[in-house]
């Protein structure tokens, strides 16, 4: 098992992607942005970290 460094950039800037569209639609529809909580974007790193534990390719 490796750990695929690319995957990892690619997962975040996806997921960091995500969230900004979010928070705008949010902004639109509501008025108000969403606060996003500390541990929640810490999940999200941790979880893009396990994702991105591949096996080896042989």
């Amino acid at each position: 098992m490796r750990f695929d460094f690319s995957y990892l950039l690619k997962s975040l800037g996806w997921m960091g992607g995500l969230l900004y569209l979010a928070d705008v639609g949010w902004f639109a529809y509501d008025g108000s942005n969403i606060d996003y909580c500390l541990a929640f974007l810490i999940g999200i790193v941790i979880g893009a970290a396990i994702c991105s534990i591949r096996r080896k390719s042989e």
